[in-house]
């Protein structure tokens, strides 16, 4: 059954050019990992430090193999210290 995620993020105002080039390189690895139909990243309007990637796999399976991809990993380690908050994640 199809998985959508909805990860919410705030970063610091000083690492936003820095995430952005991490979130990038992210989104490119993640749209071609078998199992994944879309994967985005969006900017809030009215927040410029608040971003949401929006995930969709064709099951749970797809979102653990991304979970445990060394890009995903990867990109956990180099922005964690970027976030103002832990990040909000819901999959339907």
């Amino acid at each position: 059954m199809k998985k959508t995620v909805i990860a919410r993020l705030g970063v610091q105002k000083e690492s936003v050019e820095q995430f952005l080039t991490y979130a990038k390189k992210m989104v490119q690895e993640s749209n071609i990992e078998e199992g994944c139909i879309s994967y985005s990243l969006y900017q809030e309007i009215d927040n410029s430090t608040g971003f949401i990637f929006y995930e969709e796999y064709t099951d749970m399976d797809a979102v653990n193999t991304h979970n445990s991809s060394n890009h995903f990993k990867e990109f956990i380690s180099l922005v964690s210290s970027m976030l103002t908050l832990e990040p909000i994640i819901e999959v339907f």
